[in-house]
């Protein structure tokens, strides 16, 4: 079990260090691939290989290595990017009539006053 462990760990460093030297270097990640890396991570979870701090601890090692800085850091220098993973879905909690009804019922009130 602990060879599968390695050879797991070993794995997601490798695909870790690719996709952020792919970031690096300019390269647009696409969707489809951090969710599949993600997924993959959360496999080894759900085996039993990992948990999800040593994932978080290898992930931060992996950043450093290619970015000589923390993910923080990065985060920090570049907020346009960091708030690209963090869309704000509240809005759409509403069902669409919904939504739809009370937009009418201020553009109504709108031109009443205006």
């Amino acid at each position: 079990m602990n060879t599968d462990r390695t050879h797991f760990l070993s794995e997601v460093e490798a695909r870790l260090l690719r996709l952020f030297s792919c970031s690096k270097s300019g390269y647009r990640i696409s969707p489809q691939e951090r969710h599949r890396l993600e997924g993959f991570m959360q496999a080894g979870v759900f085996l039993g290989l990992t948990d999800n701090s040593a994932l978080g601890v290898l992930m931060e090692r992996c950043h450093q290595t290619v970015f000589n800085k923390s993910i923080a850091e990065r985060r920090a220098e570049n907020p346009i990017n960091a708030g690209y993973e963090r869309i704000d879905y509240s809005p759409y909690e509403q069902p669409a009539y919904t939504r739809r009804r009370s937009c009418r019922r201020q553009r109504e009130d709108s031109q009443e006053t205006g």
